[in-house]
């Protein structure tokens, strides 16, 4: 009939096809980050930039969206069972609304380049996704699992991080996917030598230099469940004990204590007093409750407090609430539903200053800071030798969201040229040298303290001088584009006459 569309396939096929774009997102999410297989992301990537320069801008959106939702389903397997013991049922929806939300922030960075750059559609897009990926680290709604760069974290390429950042990563693995989508034998061969360039650079960084200090690891594994219940004068007896016995036959220049660990701040009377007798410089996690409540690490030593740094960078709807003031009954109504109290979330720090004991500059990451390129940056720019995590994974469970927590962090260390130390709750507790290499690591799930190496740096790689220079001349390099197609548009005899097609 004349006045109704007519499918160009049958629609059997159309779910077929939609489900495809979905289960392509889904193995590249599975072998995403912590799979052996990771550096063949580039290949489902390939087939994506394909698909968004063969259709309009809302073909690209389209897509993307489910190729998108395909990758964060499977990547963050282990957000809802994580979330769960805490918010319940609505740990599934809370999860499902992310996995949404980043989808579609893949979608619309997909449509937009389509709808801007026309036949250069491809080039732009890993321009585009490294923007992407820059911003999605930035602000206090800041979430970067899944950035494209630790796709290749397994590889020698990952070392040129400490040139340009995790961004630099990223770029490389999304133009070796536009390449291999254009068919263009120059373009795969000059992308082909930059790729063999950066893998000649990571093979040969110069070893770092053996540890010459040790620091003490102390693991308490104590349910979170358990804390968020009540804290209790008991864990700090539990750490105490660990720490104690290991010291009597393993001197330690630094013990570090996780996230959270002691059940209040050492500023409190009967805190200071048990700490005092340790005979080595102490990092520990503690609340503090100072205009709200924060979470903070102290520098304490012979009971004397050296210094504090709270967390700056907090997980968005778990310890911060946006708008928690001007949505309060929202807030509440939701809080309500799921059985909760009415949460009001935790002041972030203001200042990001490492902690000095002696010589010691403690460049100091709170658990999801070390995720952020940025906080490690910021950190040894201001003077610090050393990064150090205290982090409570115990939320993750056996999934494999802790690995992914650590091997991220693990590349602030290639950033930064710095050791790095980090001990958790349950694990994962680890010292990683300079190049990225995991010097030693202790079994998760299992409460004690453990000896760890590590050294002090005071060079200043690419990426601490200069940052987000990647992002920054991407983003130049989509404005080129740019105006190169409104040139194109504008001098293109169809101008004159029936407007051009706006993406062709």
């Amino acid at each position: 009939m004349g006045g109704m569309r007519t499918w160009s396939v049958p629609l059997h096929r159309f779910w077929l096809s939609d489900l495809g774009w979905a289960a392509l997102g889904g193995i590249l999410g599975l072998v995403f980050l912590v799979s052996v297989w990771s550096w063949l992301s580039p290949l489902p990537l390939a087939v994506l930039f394909r698909g968004i320069t063969r259709g309009t801008p809302a073909d690209a959106f389209k897509l993307t969206w489910l190729f998108g939702a395909g990758f964060f389903t499977a990547h963050l397997l282990w957000l809802p069972s994580s979330l769960s013991s805490f918010l319940g049922p609505g740990a599934l929806v809370l999860s499902a609304l992310l996995i949404a939300l980043l989808a579609t922030m893949w979608g619309l960075t997909a449509a937009l380049t389509r709808r801007l750059l026309g036949p250069a559609t491809l080039w732009g897009l890993p321009l585009a996704w490294t923007v992407l990926d820059t911003l999605r680290a930035a602000g206090p709604l800041g979430f970067p699992w899944g950035s494209l760069g630790y796709a290749w974290t397994p590889t020698p390429l990952i070392q040129m991080a400490d040139l340009g950042g995790v961004a630099l990563v990223g770029l490389l693995v999304a133009l070796s996917a536009a390449a291999l989508a254009s068919g263009h034998r120059g373009a795969q061969l000059a992308v082909a030598s930059a790729l063999l360039l950066a893998a000649a650079y990571g093979l040969t960084r110069p070893d770092a230099s053996d540890g010459t200090f040790q620091a003490l690891l102390v693991q308490g594994n104590i349910d979170p469940r358990r804390k968020a219940a009540g804290r209790q004068p008991d864990e700090l007896a539990h750490y105490l004990a660990l720490t104690r016995s290991r010291l009597r036959t393993a001197p330690a220049d630094l013990v570090v204590w996780p996230e959270t660990a002691a059940p209040e701040a050492p500023t409190e009377p009967w805190v200071r007093q048990a700490l005092a007798p340790l005979p080595a410089p102490l990092l520990l996690g503690a609340p503090t409750w100072d205009r709200g409540l924060r979470n903070s690490v102290y520098a304490v030593q012979g009971g004397q407090i050296r210094g504090r740094q709270d967390k700056r960078q907090l997980v968005p709807f778990g310890e911060t609430f946006p708008a928690r003031a001007a949505l309060d009954s929202l807030y509440r109504a939701v809080f309500s539903a799921l059985g909760l109290p009415a949460l009001t979330g935790t002041v972030p720090g203001e200042v990001a200053e490492p902690l000095a004991i002696g010589r010691l500059r403690a460049g100091v990451l709170i658990c999801y800071e070390s995720t952020f390129p940025a906080a490690a940056r910021t950190l040894v720019a201001g003077g610090a030798n050393v990064l150090v995590t205290v982090s409570n994974d115990a939320w993750f469970g056996p999934s494999v969201g802790a690995e992914q927590h650590f091997q991220m962090g693990r590349v602030r260390a290639i950033e930064t040229r710095r050791w790095w130390i980090r001990a958790g709750n349950d694990g994962i507790s680890a010292a990683v040298d300079p190049q990225g290499k995991v010097v030693a690591r202790f079994p998760r799930g299992v409460a004690g303290a453990f000896a760890a190496p590590y050294g002090l740096a005071t060079s200043q790689t690419l990426f601490v001088r200069w940052g987000n220079w990647v992002p920054v001349l991407a983003g130049l390099g989509l404005l080129v584009l740019w105006r190169r197609r409104r040139g194109q548009i504008r001098c293109s005899p169809q101008t004159t006459g029936r407007s051009a097609h706006p993406v062709a």
